[in-house]
């Protein structure tokens, strides 16, 4: 039978799953944390005819030069994506803290629906944090790419599915509080 409490159990692999997610955000942040260090301090040099931009089956080549590209929202553009990836390192934590707990086989404890709400929040602002990067890129790249007999216009719409699914885990926080509620109760009475 599946162990998911306790030691040895499916939460302790996952838990070492986490673990490695972790550390390796942490690397992947640091490299975009250093990358935009380079670019407020050299900037992107961009030549005309340098830009190309690949898809699958499709490649554009900018050779009759291309504008200068604006060094400023690059730079807001990349501190966006650093925030957003301090969210997805908050998120990671919180999980390992639970993670941590449930290999121990104690879940229902108030710190993990406090942990559990930080998700939620985590999750809201991440999709509204998101929504206005692509935003952003809408109206960068239909400023810079300009081309006859073809219009570039900005797609407005908001995401609403990363920000239901925080609202639901924020719900679920507060059942798990309960949960925690009713364990303590039942640790006082036994």
């Amino acid at each position: 039978m599946v162990q998911y409490l306790g030691k040895k159990s499916v939460s302790s692999a996952l838990k070492t799953v986490l673990d490695l997610a972790w550390y390796l955000g942490l690397a992947g942040t640091a490299v975009v944390a250093l990358f935009l260090g380079y670019t407020l301090i050299s900037g992107p040099r961009l030549s005309p005819g340098s830009l190309q931009i690949g898809m699958p089956g499709l490649i554009f080549r900018f050779t009759g030069g291309i504008p200068r590209v604006w060094h400023t929202n690059l730079s807001i553009q990349f501190m966006l994506v650093l925030l957003l990836m301090f969210i997805g390192l908050l998120v990671l934590y919180q999980l390992r803290k639970i993670f941590a707990t449930l290999a121990v086989g104690t879940p229902f404890t108030g710190e993990n629906a406090g942990r559990i709400r930080i998700i939620g929040i985590a999750l809201i602002a991440g999709a509204l944090l998101e929504n206005v990067i692509q935003i952003m890129n809408g109206i960068y790249l239909s400023r810079i790419l300009s081309m006859p007999g073809v219009e570039t216009a900005v797609n407005t719409r908001v995401d609403l599915t990363g920000i239901l699914m925080g609202a639901v885990v924020i719900i679920l926080a507060e059942v798990f509080r309960y949960g925690a509620y009713l364990q303590e109760e039942q640790d006082l009475t036994v």
